[in-house]
C-alpha cells in the first residue's frame, strides 16, 4: 500500500510539474502576445499619422524603435521548455521565437519606411502583415501543442490512478475496509477532481468552458494542478478574445464600426462571383459627404466625427440586412446591394437615403451627400465596378452635389472625352493652342480703364473653343496647371510690358499653384524679366485657395510675401464661400471682388442687393477697394455708383479680347473711352455665359 501510495503521489507530482511547466510556457506566450499587440497598435497609429502627413516627433520614432529592439531581444532570450517531459511544445515555441524575430525586423523596416518615405508605406505593409500573420499562426500552433500536452498528461494521470486503485482493491480482504475507505477518499479528493479537470479540458478544446474547475482552493499538488489549468484557460480565453478583437479591427472601421475597405473589397469580389451563379445584379454605391471640411471647420474634428457616425447610422438604417455598408476612408462611404430587380432596387435605396438625410438633426449639421451608383455586368471585376461608381459620383458632384447619378454609357463617353482633352492639353502650350484674353476693369465714376484681367482660353484644333470651366479642372487634376500657370504668368506680363505703366494686370491663381513654394519668386522673376513693376500686379485668389486645410499657413505665407514685394492681393468671388469674413480677419487683402451672381440679381432679389451694398460698406470701413464683377447694364452701373463702388468689370465695360497690343502706336489704354471700350472685339462670340471671371473659369 505504501509503495502504491508513493507511486501514485510521485505520478501526481510529475504530472503537476509537467502541467506547471506547460502553464508557465503559456503564461510567457501570453506576455509576449500582449507585448506584440501593443507594439502592433503603436506601429499602426504611427504609420497612419505618417500617411496623413502629420509631423511625428523624433522622440516618438526613437521610442518605438527601442521597443522593437527590446521585443526582438526578449523574443530571442525567452527561456525554452527545459523539462524533458514537456518537450511536446518545444518545437512550436521555437517557431514562435523565430516568427517574433521576423516580425520585429518587418516592424523595424515599416517604421523606417514611414519615417523617411511615407509614400512607400502601402508597399511595405504586406511584408509587415505577413510577418504578423506568421507570428500569430506560430503562436496559435504553439498554444495548441501545449494544450494537447496538458490534456494528455492529465488524462494519463487519471488512467494510471484508476489502475492503482484497482491494484489496491486486489490487495486482499484483510485490508478491504481500509482500501474501501481510501478509495472513497481518493475518489472524492483526487480522482473526481482530476476527472472533472480532464472533462473541462475536453470542453475547452472544442470551445466550451461553462463549468468551474474543482480544487482551486487546495494547497496540495492537485490544487497546483487545478490552478495551472485555470491559468491556462484564462490565457487561452484572453488569446481568443484578442483574436476576435484583432479580426474585427482588421475588417472594420474603428470610428463608425462599419466594414472597412478590406472587408468591402472581399465582400464585393464574393458577391460578383456569386452573382454569376444566381443571376443577381450587384450595385455599388460610392457616397461622399458634401462640404465635410466646412463641417470640420465649424464643429471641430469631434463634431466631424459625430457627423460621420450619424452618417453611418443613417446608411445602416436605409439598407437591408443582406447589404453591406462600408467606410472607405475620410468622408467616403460605400454600399453593396445585391438584387435581381435592378436598377429599381438601387433607385429605391437612393430615395430612402436622401429622404432620411433631409431630416433635421439635433446638432444642426445637415448631412449633404453625393451618390454614384454602378450596376455589375458580366465579366466585370470588383475594382472596375467600384471605379464606375466613382465616375458616377464625380458626375453627381459636378451636377451640383447633394444628388445621385447612376452610371451609364453616356458617362463613359464623357469620361473618354475628358481623358482625350487631358491628353491634348499636354501639347496645347507647345502647339500654341492656348491664348490669353484681357477684360478691362474701369473706375466706376469716370469709366477710365485702370487695369485688365488676364483670362485663359483654349482653341482645340478639332473641337474648337473649350470653355475654361471644362479644361481648367482637367489641368488641375492632371498636374498640368503648374506648367500652364507659368505660361500664363509669362504671357500676361509680356503683354503688360507694352501697356501704359499706370494700367494694372490682374491674374488668377489656382489653388494647386500654391503647392509650389517658389510661386512668389516665380512671379517676381517674370516681372523683372519683362520690366513690369511689381506694384502693377493684382493676384486674385478664391476661398478654395485660402482654405487648403493643412496647407493654409503656407498659402497665407505666399500671399504675404507677394504683398511685401508690392503686389496687390485680391479676394475673388467674395460672398460665395462660408468663411469670407474669416479670411478677411486672418489676411489683409487689398481688394474685394463681388461675385457676378450677386450683381446680376441685385435688382430682382432683395437679399442680393443687400449683400452688394453691405460688401461695399464693409470694404469702405476696412479701407479696401471694391470691384463689382458682371456689370452688364446701365442700371447696374448707376446703382453701384450711388453705393460708392470703386471699380466695375463686365460686358458693359468691355468683353474679354485677344489684344495683341493694347497700347497701339499712338493711343494709350488710359485714353480709351467707354464707347471705344465696348467696341473691343471679343475672343469668341456666343460664349458670353462662359466668359466668367471666377477663379475656375478665368484662369
Amino acid at each position: 500500500m505504501l509503495a502504491i501510495g508513493l507511486s501514485v503521489g510521485n505520478k501526481i507530482h510529475q504530472a503537476d510539474l509537467q502541467i506547471t511547466s506547460l502553464g508557465e510556457a503559456l503564461g510567457q506566450e501570453d506576455q509576449m502576445d500582449q507585448a506584440q499587440r501593443r507594439l502592433r497598435q503603436d506601429i499602426g497609429r504611427l504609420t497612419r499619422d505618417a500617411e496623413r502627413g502629420v509631423k511625428v516627433p523624433d522622440a516618438r520614432w526613437k521610442n518605438l524603435r527601442n521597443r522593437i529592439s527590446e521585443f526582438k531581444r526578449w523574443s530571442s532570450q525567452a527561456a525554452p521548455l527545459t523539462d524533458h517531459r514537456s518537450q511536446a511544445g518545444s518545437a512550436p515555441i521555437q517557431d514562435v521565437r523565430q516568427a517574433a524575430a521576423v516580425f520585429a525586423e518587418a516592424s523595424d523596416y515599416l517604421i523606417e519606411t514611414s519615417r523617411f518615405k511615407p509614400s512607400d508605406i502601402k508597399a511595405a505593409m504586406p511584408r509587415f502583415l505577413g510577418a504578423l500573420t506568421a507570428l500569430e499562426t506560430s503562436r496559435s500552433q504553439a498554444r495548441q501543442e501545449l494544450t494537447s500536452a496538458i490534456w494528455k498528461a492529465a488524462d494519463k494521470n487519471r488512467r494510471e490512478n484508476r489502475r492503482d486503485i484497482v491494484s489496491v482493491l486486489l490487495g486482499g480482504l484483510v485490508i478491504v475496509a481500509i482500501i474501501f475507505g481510501m478509495a472513497i477518499w481518493l475518489r472524492r479528493n483526487l480522482v473526481s477532481p482530476i476527472t472533472i479537470m480532464a472533462a473541462r479540458l475536453r470542453e475547452f478544446r472544442v470551445g466550451e468552458s461553462s463549468g468551474d474547475l474543482p480544487a482551486l482552493e487546495r494547497a496540495d499538488e492537485l490544487g497546483d494542478l487545478a490552478r495551472g489549468l485555470h491559468d491556462y484557460r484564462q490565457a487561452v480565453e484572453s488569446r481568443r478574445s484578442a483574436e476576435r478583437r484583432a479580426e474585427f479591427l482588421a475588417n472594420h472601421d474603428m470610428l463608425t464600426g462599419l466594414a472597412n475597405r478590406l472587408l468591402f473589397e472581399n465582400r464585393l469580389a464574393h458577391e460578383i462571383a456569386r452573382s454569376v451563379r444566381t443571376g443577381d445584379v450587384v450595385a455599388v454605391f460610392a457616397i461622399d459627404l458634401d462640404a465635410f471640411k466646412a463641417i470640420n471647420d465649424r464643429l471641430g474634428h469631434a463634431g466631424g466625427d459625430r457627423v460621420l457616425k450619424r452618417t453611418a447610422q443613417l446608411l445602416l438604417s436605409c439598407v437591408r440586412d443582406g447589404d453591406l455598408v462600408a467606410r472607405i476612408g475620410g468622408d467616403e462611404f460605400a454600399v453593396i446591394q445585391v438584387a435581381r430587380a435592378q436598377p429599381a432596387a438601387a433607385e429605391t435605396l437612393i430615395s430612402r437615403i436622401f429622404r432620411k438625410a433631409s431630416t433635421p438633426s439635433d446638432d444642426g449639421a445637415p448631412i449633404g451627400m453625393s451618390v454614384g451608383v454602378a450596376l455589375s455586368e458580366p465579366g466585370q471585376t470588383g475594382n472596375e465596378l467600384h471605379e464606375l461608381a466613382d465616375l458616377a459620383l464625380y458626375r453627381a458632384k459636378a451636377d451640383g452635389r447633394n444628388t445621385a447619378r447612376i452610371y451609364n454609357k453616356h458617362l463613359k463617353e464623357e469620361e473618354s472625352q475628358r481623358e482625350r482633352l487631358a491628353r491634348d492639353l499636354e501639347n496645347a502650350v507647345l502647339a500654341n493652342e492656348l491664348r490669353l484674353a484681357f477684360q478691362p476693369i474701369a473706375d466706376t465714376a469716370s469709366l477710365e480703364i485702370v487695369g485688365y484681367e488676364a483670362l485663359l482660353r483654349w482653341r482645340h484644333p478639332s473641337l474648337g473653343d473649350i470653355p475654361p470651366d471644362v479644361f481648367v479642372p482637367i489641368a488641375e487634376s492632371s498636374g498640368l496647371i503648374g506648367t500652364i500657370g507659368s505660361w500664363v504668368i509669362d504671357q500676361a506680363l509680356r503683354a503688360a510690358s507694352t501697356w501704359d505703366p499706370k494700367i494694372s494686370l490682374a491674374m488668377n491663381l489656382s489653388p494647386i499653384q500654391f503647392r509650389s513654394a517658389d510661386l512668389a519668386t516665380e512671379i517676381y522673376n517674370a516681372a523683372l524679366h519683362w520690366h513690369v513693376a511689381f506694384d502693377r500686379l493684382e493676384l486674385e485668389v478664391t476661398e478654395s485657395a485660402t482654405l487648403l486645410g493643412f496647407q493654409r499657413e503656407e498659402v497665407l505665407a505666399t500671399l504675404d510675401e507677394l504683398r511685401k514685394r508690392g503686389a496687390k492681393v485680391v479676394m475673388d468671388d467674395f460672398g460665395t464661400g462660408h468663411s469670407s469674413l474669416s479670411n478677411l480677419k486672418e489676411f489683409t487683402f487689398d481688394k474685394i471682388k463681388i461675385d457676378r451672381s450677386f450683381v446680376a440679381t441685385m435688382h430682382s432679389h432683395t437679399s442680393s442687393s443687400s449683400i452688394v451694398k453691405a460688401t461695399i460698406g464693409l470694404g469702405k470701413s476696412l479701407g479696401l477697394i471694391i470691384v463689382a464683377e458682371g456689370v452688364e447694364t446701365d442700371e447696374q452701373l448707376s446703382v453701384l455708383r450711388q453705393w460708392g463702388c470703386d471699380q466695375v468689370q463686365g460686358f458693359l465695360i468691355g468683353k474679354p479680347a485677344e489684344c495683341v497690343d493694347l497700347m497701339g502706336n499712338d493711343d494709350t489704354v488710359s485714353a480709351l473711352q467707354p464707347s471705344q471700350v465696348a467696341q473691343i472685339v471679343p475672343a469668341y462670340e456666343g460664349l458670353k455665359a462662359a466668359d466668367t471671371v471666377g477663379s475656375q473659369s478665368s484662369r
